[in-house]
């Protein structure tokens, strides 16, 4: 199979004819040029070291070296080889709470910055692993499908901000069910789940949902932002500006601390680990050691042709064409040009 890296320079092949016509043209209009003065027979005496015949060569020559770096810089690429590509990898979601309690900055800068940091650097680490994001507050929506675009995944890292989700609270068990629905492989060998959350969650069916997905193959990590003291939660302004802290209907100031006892439930039900967040932000290395253990699956397994440039058989024989012609000589060798004076004139010549 052959086919070509540029093809849109073939098309400088359509300049051959005009080549061709513009040599004819000019070499006819020399010959005409110089019998105006002189006949035919007398002008090869007169100027018998001039050569038609290797005018024509040096426009041929031209023309085919031409051609062949014409050709040349298209990039011929013939497919000759068979290579087979394995990608083999772990499905990780990280589950990552965007509700109003991680603006608090008990851990500095706050608690959904310092997630945000950590999740990035996953991603440097990560080698063909796919990477999926739940966000989740009231409700949990699938913020980045399961990937291997990781320039994605970090853009959507980056836009991860409370007003993602517009019902207020910490849906834990919806961010577990959605993300238990995305794992979208059921034979997979390895599907991990990390939850990055404050882990105010009052529902009780949240155990319940980690031991389903637990029975599906799914192991559970669960990473604790914010400390056990606890730290009002601050409000912004449209301009993102301070504006306060949260208070309740009776007015007090509504603090918000870090619930160690659930997460650690979780992980626990989810055959994880649970560690606590700090603003080092070495949490999820500590849980990529216990996953780098974990089988890999293979995600893709491809064959396919792999096309070898083939340039270079045209393009240095247009470059030796190109010096053949550079030095090739319009006139004949003196000996064969006297020769040529010393033929007899016709009468019709001397005439």
């Amino acid at each position: 199979m052959i086919r070509f890296a540029h093809p849109i320079l073939l098309w400088l092949l359509a300049l051959v004819p005009v080549w061709v016509a513009l040599f004819a043209y000019f070499l006819r209009r020399r010959q005409r040029a110089a019998e105006r003065f002189v006949s035919g027979e007398l002008l090869q005496r007169v100027a018998g070291s001039f050569s038609a015949g290797r005018l024509r060569l040096r426009a041929a020559l031209w023309i085919a070296a031409w051609t062949l770096l014409v050709v040349g810089a298209a990039d011929p690429q013939v497919g000759t080889r068979m290579e087979e590509i394995k990608r083999e990898g772990i499905d990780i979601i990280l589950a990552v709470d965007v509700s109003s309690s991680m603006y608090c900055r008990d851990i500095a800068p706050s608690r959904l910055d310092n997630a945000k940091h950590e999740i990035l650097r996953l991603l440097d680490g990560l080698r063909g692993d796919r990477v999926g994001i739940v966000a989740f507050a009231g409700s949990a929506i699938m913020h980045c499908p399961l990937t291997t675009d990781y320039g994605a995944v970090r853009l959507l890292v980056r836009a991860l901000e409370p007003n993602l989700v517009s019902e207020p609270g910490t849906a834990l068990v919806e961010a577990v069910a959605l993300a238990d629905k995305s794992f979208n492989v059921p034979d997979a060998k390895s599907r991990v789940l990390v939850i990055i959350t404050d882990g105010e969650d009052h529902e009780e069916q949240t155990l319940d949902e980690v031991a389903k997905a637990a029975s599906n193959g799914i192991r559970i990590y669960t990473i604790g932002m914010g400390t056990s003291q606890g730290a009002p939660i601050p409000l912004l302004d449209g301009r993102g500006q301070d504006a306060g802290f949260k208070r309740d209907k009776s007015g007090t100031v509504v603090v918000t601390r870090l619930n160690e006892i659930l997460l650690d439930r979780i992980a626990e039900a989810g055959g994880g680990r649970y560690v606590r967040g700090t603003s080092g932000g070495s949490e999820l290395e500590a849980i990529w050691s216990d996953i780098g253990s974990m089988e890999k699956q293979e995600f893709a397994k491809k064959q396919f042709t792999a096309f070898e440039d083939r340039y270079q058989y045209l393009v240095f024989p247009g470059l030796l064409l190109l010096l053949i012609e550079f030095f090739l000589p319009e006139r004949i060798p003196r000996r064969r040009a006297a020769l040529r004076r010393k033929a007899p004139i016709s009468e019709d010549a001397r005439s």
